[in-house]
């Protein structure tokens, strides 16, 4: 939708990153553990879990949410990916997974893997927990391999995660009390959100994936079923200064608008759900560019979401950018 020249320049400097960091992008996103496919050997397996990657250039952070034996737990591995094994006090918040306590951890690329390489004192031996990250070719799964090593245990692990899908999700309101985003939907007529306003771009909650953030967004949406006029004004970023508008409509018709060195994007949005869908294509220097979009509005309808999915022939990446409105 309003961001669809962005996101074609977006793939284009994807086509000039190294393999390394296109595989970063493949990472991104949220996962939850397939636990019939993954192997634990020794270790006890977790009931379920849901993980969350964010690589942002060279930092990296795995927010892990699990239910185990034991009970609910929750974690972030983070450190930076540049080859160098860190000590950790105590007191760092880094060294804290669930119960263990990591005195060293060394992040680093292994071709197109991401490998976490972390070392713990328990019961007075060290161990060492190797975590090789690897995403398919088609970006829907994610595999971990675990290496634990000391002087009484070795153990391999191996967990298998699928992409979570984003769904959308739908709410009653009571009668008593009408939240401002089920007013957008009574607005309507209909069950879909009304997602006119003027928006502006949150940096600080939003994910870019390998992509420099602009320095300012200011979307203006004008929604009126089934038009739906976005005028955007960037500043900054990647591509510069931009402003430009475009209209779709949600009825499924195709529509056509300029991307990259004039070749056409082409697209049709619809709804899923109280979810605004937008698949798109266009190509870029003779390759297949393809364009998810999916665009969500909170409950009190104060926050747009846009997440996007990008594929092209030298990777896929994912960015999601939240909005305030104004």
């Amino acid at each position: 939708m309003n961001r669809k020249l962005l996101v074609i320049s977006f793939a284009a400097a994807l086509f000039a990153l190294p393999a390394s960091a296109q595989q970063g992008s493949k990472l991104n996103g949220t996962w939850k553990l397939n636990v019939a496919s993954s192997s634990f050997g020794q270790f006890p397996p977790p009931q379920s879990e849901t993980d969350v990657i964010e690589i942002n250039g060279t930092d990296f952070q795995q927010h892990v949410t699990s239910e185990t034996a034991r009970g609910a737990q929750s974690y972030t591995r983070a450190c930076t990916i540049d080859g160098k094994e860190v000590s950790l006090s105590p007191d760092d918040p880094r060294a804290h997974l669930g119960a263990v306590v990591l005195s060293k951890i060394q992040c680093s690329w292994d071709g197109n893997s991401l490998v976490a390489k972390e070392t713990a004192n328990v019961q007075g031996a060290e161990l060492t927990d190797t975590f090789t990250f690897s995403a398919s070719d088609d970006a829907k799964t994610l595999t971990a391999t675990s290496q634990i090593r000391s002087a009484s245990i070795s153990g391999d692990r191996k967990f298998v995660y699928d992409r979570a899908e984003g769904a959308a999700t739908s709410s009653t309101a009571s009668p008593m009390a009408v939240t401002p985003g089920a007013a957008a939907m009574i607005h309507t007529g209909s069950s879909t959100p009304d997602l006119s306003g003027t928006w502006k771009l949150n940096a600080e909650k939003s994910n870019f994936g390998q992509m420099p953030p602009p320095a300012s967004q200011v979307d203006t949406i004008q929604h009126v079923e089934p038009s739906i006029k976005i005028a955007l004004d960037q500043k900054g970023g990647m591509m510069g200064d931009m402003a430009y508008s475009e209209s779709l409509t949600t009825d499924g018709k195709e529509a056509t608008w300029p991307g990259m060195g004039g070749a056409e994007v082409k697209g049709m949005a619809h709804w899923e759900g109280n979810a605004l869908v937008v698949d798109a294509k266009s190509s870029f220097q003779g390759s297949d560019v393809k364009i998810k979009e999916t665009y969500t509005i909170s409950a009190d309808g104060k926050t747009l979401t846009e997440v996007s999915h990008v594929e092209t022939s030298m990777g896929n990446f994912d960015t999601t950018n939240v909005f305030d409105k104004q």
